[in-house]
Formats: C-alpha cells, sequence, structure tokens
C-alpha cells in the first residue's frame, strides 16, 4: 500500500494524526504511537479501496463514515497493551460519539469496539 507518512504540529487541534488521501500526518510527540499509525494507515487503505467513493462518502455519509472510524479504531486497539485495552475502547468510544457529528451514543459506539 502506497502511503507518505510527514511528522507536524499543523494538524486539528485535538488530533494526534490525520490523513489526506495517502498522506498521513502525525503530531511529533506521537512519532512512536504505532496504533496511531496503523489507524490512520486504516484509512488510506479505505481511500485506496475506492478513491472516489471515499472522498465522496467519508464526512457526508454518517454510516459510512462510522464504520471508517470503528475499522481504524478497532486496528487501534490491537496495539494497546492489555491492561489498556479498556481505557482506550472508552477513549476511542467518547471519540466516534463526539468527534465525527455521528450522532451516535458512548454507549452505542463503545459496543461496535468490543
Amino acid at each position: 500500500m502506497l502511503y507518505s507518512l510527514s511528522f507536524t504540529d499543523n494538524i486539528p487541534t485535538g488530533s494526534a494524526g490525520v490523513n489526506r488521501f495517502w498522506m498521513i500526518y502525525i503530531r511529533p510527540s506521537y512519532k512512536d504511537d504505532k496504533g496511531l499509525l496503523e489507524h490512520e494507515k486504516v484509512h488510506v487503505r479505505q481511500f485506496w479501496r475506492n478513491p472516489f467513493k471515499h472522498v465522496w462518502k467519508y464526512g457526508r455519509d454518517k454510516d459510512y463514515t462510522l464504520s471508517c472510524e470503528v475499522e481504524a479504531y478497532r486496528c487501534q486497539l490491537t496495539f494497546c497493551n492489555e491492561w489498556d485495552k479498556e481505557i482506550n475502547r472508552k477513549k476511542f468510544a467518547e471519540r466516534i460519539a463526539t468527534k465525527y457529528g455521528l450522532k451516535i451514543t458512548v454507549e452505542d459506539a463503545y459496543k461496535l469496539l468490543v
């Protein structure tokens, strides 16, 4: 899979990493966070599966956006230490419920991550 990785603080406040198409941007303070990198790589794979669909639907189609984020956060959870998994699952559920405008409760987002 083709992707480009850059470390920069020039990303939205509240985000540790973002992607645009095949480009991944991660804050330098998170450069060793393997789970975050893998989360962003999931989004790049989603883009490459069908670039036009992904660009058009992500952010506009709430069900599509939700499925993309659940897939990425599930992947990220696999890189958490076993004792951190539950804490991070709750944190990721809160992000899904509040950061993307998806109109989903934290409880429902949590269930999707189990």
